[in-house]
Order: C-alpha cells, then structure tokens, then sequence
C-alpha cells in the first residue's frame, strides 16, 4: 500500500475507505478554545465536532491551547499536517474505521514564553470565542479535596495569586481571560470542564471565582451573571499514542500521521443543561442534555474508572502490560464485575435511562477489547490523584452506610503492594505519580502502619472505631498479597468472600 503523508492536498489521495473531511477547514470560526490538548480531547470532543462540521455546521472552529509541556511536539506537528490527525476507532469485535478530522483551527503552546501566554489569554478573551473546554486532568485543577476549592498551597497556585496576569494553572488563565474579556467585550460565555472530576462544573467555578477575588473582585456580578460552568460526563477509552500505533496507521490505512490517536467505538457525553449561548447540536449524534449530571458521572467514576484502577494494580502484579489481557483473565474478571463492580455499584442512586446491569456487563467488554492497546501503566498512573475520588469516596460511602466493601479495601492493598515499586519477580515498577515518593514510602511500611498510607491516600470522614477496622483489615489484605503473591491472594479474597 502507498503511504501518503497527511496534508490537506494528499487527502483524494488516501484509500477509500478512509472518512476524509468533506467541508471547509477555511471556512471554521474561532468559537471554541480548548485547554489541553491530548488524546482524549481529540477522540471525543474535537471528534463529536468534527462529524458535526461534516453534517453542515459553520459556526465552530477549534483554538488549542496547552499550558504544559508534553511527550510530542504538537504544534509542529499539527503545523505540518495542515492541522489534520487520524482517529481509528476499534469495536470489541475487531469493526475498525479510519477518519481525518480536521476541527482544529490553530495551536499555541502558552508555556513557551510570556509572549505566548499573552496570546493566549487574547484567545480566550475575544468576542468570538463563545466556549471555553478543558482537558486538563484532575491533578490540573490543584484543589483541596475537603474543600472542593482551589489549594493556595500549591505552587503554582501561589504563583498565579502573586502573578495574575501571567498565569499558569487552567483556572488562572480563566481568571485573567474573564477579567480581559471583562474589560474588552463582556460577552457571555460557556466554560466546559471534560475532567473526570464530580461536579466538575462546579469545581471549576469554585477554583476560578478563588482567583478572581484575590486578584479580579470587580468582575465576579459579571461572571456570576453571564459566565456558566456546566458541570459533564465524557466517556471513552483512549490510549496514549505509542510508536506502533503510528506504525499501524501507515501500514493499515496508508497514512503518514505522526501523532494518530486511537479510540474504542464506544462513547459517551452527558452535559448539564446550563449554557449561555447555543451549544453545537452534540445531541444529534447521542449526547445527552441533562439536568442534573451527577448520577451519570459517579456511575462513570465509580464504576468506570474505579474499576480501571482496581485492575490496574493486580494487573501489573500478575504480569500484564495490556488492559485487554488483564480483563480477559478470569480470576480479574470474577473480581472486578462480581465484587468490585457491585460493591462500588450499591453505592449509586440510578441514573435515567441507564441499566446498571447492562452498563457494568458492557464495561467488561469494553475492558476486554484487544484492539484498543490501552496499557496497564497507564490506568496506574497517577493513583494519588485518582484513588480518592474513584476508590476513596464509594468505600467511605459504604462504610457509613454498613455496605459491602471488602473489593475497595482489597484494591487498595493491591494499589499498596504496587506503590512498593518491585513485582513480584524483583523487577522495579515504573511509578508515575506526581505524590509517588512519599506515598511510596508509607506503602512499603503500610502491613505495620496502615493508618499513615490511607490517610495520605486521602482516606478520610470515618469515625475512629470504622476507620480502625478498615484499616485492620486493609493490613490483612497487604500481608497476604505479600506473603502468597497477589495471585493467590486474589483467589483467596474470591473464595472467602463469596
């Protein structure tokens, strides 16, 4: 097959059965700016967007913005291609579609010089900018978990109180963007978080209203008036861009891309109905517009991505690289759907429209796509900014609420062993984790003194006689993973708490 490099003039070039875009990237107006651009953004949003564009929608264009330096050189790329990237989107049964989307306008790194970050508050300040979207993780809005608000603790929080007009947090840019557009236009605007955060509407106008009154107090009327921050459930598996997927994009499809993004065929969007000004029609293509997002996010939270980390840990233990080969195990598989998934599941009030039977046995399948190549690693990344609100949050619940919660102290322990950084054959761990040294640490001392590791993890709002007893029994969890492997122990834990 010929391999043709991605650029607007190659597209008649590419095969067939190739989705090449078929309106006019010229024509795009600069009504979105997005903060943080990765892989998930471009698999979901940029591609809801996209097909929308392809429908006859005019009005919006895509301005991305990172604040952060990350693995590619994106905007060379994205310059390079015309601004085009590939996603290939795999079903469980191996169903595989290669589309060129093409909703990006332009791109700045804000993080490379003063100069650039001026620009890009100039961008989401402008009178045609009508929504603001982040990608940012949960780690990128440095809030206090107790209070649901921004951290001045933090540094570069700390910075952005000291330096508001060249800030460097997502909130900070919001701060000083609304404040500029304060000055210049007051047009009212819609600011969309994409996090898996809950409420993360909320959050976000919590951190960003901290800012504004130590730095902007004049503008707060305004932004309480004309600013919304509609709180959103985003759904779909998107693994990071690795070499062979690159590879694979030439040789399957005939496309040169050296930045494709690769996606299941699964997604999901549920947005809160609190916009001042129209949203693109996302729910013609199965968005929900909903009152209230919160049943759908902790169903997505707690058993989604829960259950992701609860795989993720004895996962790596037992071997596995991929999440595929990890689902697919059997003893992973009875843990995760039969005692994680109902533990964390009971702790849910329903969510309209949803069978929660149907969206857990629909989870496994999704975790057991071999086409995908989401890694392990990837869902262990980062637990200390995860585990508290995937993991924490439910076992707590189901404490105080006398529930089934045996599964999340056992996940827990197994999050334990691995924080050890050495497997089970004395092969280090790559721990990616921005708390992982000190966390690291506690772990290893965790089977004598749990009660230090889970309350640094973030284990919190029990009484003293259920957070005892929880922690006697993590302990026990621990010593067994390290005394008969997490293999045995897994099957141990299976057996006992049938």
């Amino acid at each position: 097959m010929e391999s043709i490099v991605l650029r607007r003039q190659n597209l008649p070039r590419l095969p067939e059965r190739v989705e090449i875009p078929r309106y006019s990237w010229e024509s795009l107006k600069p009504g979105i700016v997005h903060i943080g651009l990765g892989n998930f953004h471009r698999a979901h949003q940029a591609a809801y967007l996209d097909e929308l564009l392809g429908q006859g929608l005019t009005e919006y264009g895509i301005s991305e913005i990172n604040i952060l330096p990350g693995p590619f050189p994106i905007g060379e790329i994205l310059a390079a291609q015309d601004w085009l990237y590939t996603l290939v989107t795999k079903s469980s049964g191996g169903e595989e579609k290669a589309r060129v989307a093409s909703p990006i306008r332009d791109y700045l790194d804000a993080w490379q010089s003063p100069e650039a970050g001026a620009a890009a508050l100039e961008k989401l300040a402008r009178r045609e900018t009508v929504f603001i979207t982040l990608t940012v993780t949960e780690k990128g809005y440095y809030y206090d978990p107790r209070t649901r608000d921004i951290n001045p603790a933090e540094t570069p929080v700390r910075h952005d109180l000291e330096h508001p007009e060249r800030p460097e947090t997502a909130a900070g840019y919001i701060a000083a963007a609304l404040a500029w557009r304060f000055r210049t236009n007051r047009e009212a605007l819609t600011i969309i978080s994409c996090d898996n955060i809950p409420s993360n509407g909320r959050l976000l106008k919590a951190c960003v209203l901290s800012l504004c009154r130590e730095s902007f107090p004049e503008i707060i009327p305004w932004v309480e008036d004309q600013v919304s921050f509609p709180s959103t459930m985003v759904d779909r598996i998107t693994p990071g861009t690795a070499a062979e997927m690159i590879k694979e994009t030439e040789e399957r499809w005939g496309i040169v891309d050296r930045w494709p993004v690769f996606a299941e065929d699964f997604r999901q969007w549920v947005l809160e109905d609190d916009f001042k000004s129209p949203p693109p029609p996302y729910a013609a293509l199965g968005a929900q517009i909903v009152k209230d997002v919160e049943p759908y996010e902790l169903m997505k939270i707690r058993l989604l991505n829960g259950s992701h980390s609860a795989l993720a840990y004895p996962g790596y233990l037992l071997g596995y690289r991929r999440v595929d080969q990890a689902a697919g195990d059997p003893l992973i598989q009875n843990f995760i759907r039969w005692r994680y998934m109902e533990e964390a599941g009971a702790t849910l009030a329903p969510a309209p429209g949803m069978d929660s039977a149907s969206y857990k046995d629909t989870l496994i399948s999704r975790f057991s796509n071999p086409h995908v190549g989401d890694t392990v690693l990837r869902l262990a990344s980062e637990g200390s900014s995860k585990i508290p609100n995937f993991m924490l949050k439910p076992l707590t619940e189901a404490v105080k609420k006398g529930l089934p919660h045996e599964s999340m102290i056992f996940a827990l322990a197994a999050w334990a062993r691995f924080l050890n950084g050495i497997d089970e054959e004395g092969a280090p761990i790559p721990l990616e984790d921005v708390n992982g040294p000190v966390l690291s640490g506690l772990a290893k001392q965790a089977r004598e003194d749990p009660f230090s590791f889970l309350k640094a993890a973030g284990l919190r709002d029990l009484e003293d006689t259920a957070f005892g007893k929880l922690a006697e029994t993590f302990a026990a969890f621990l010593k067994g993973i390290y005394a008969q492997g997490i293999k045995a122990a897994l099957r141990s834990f299976s057996l006992v708490n049938k």
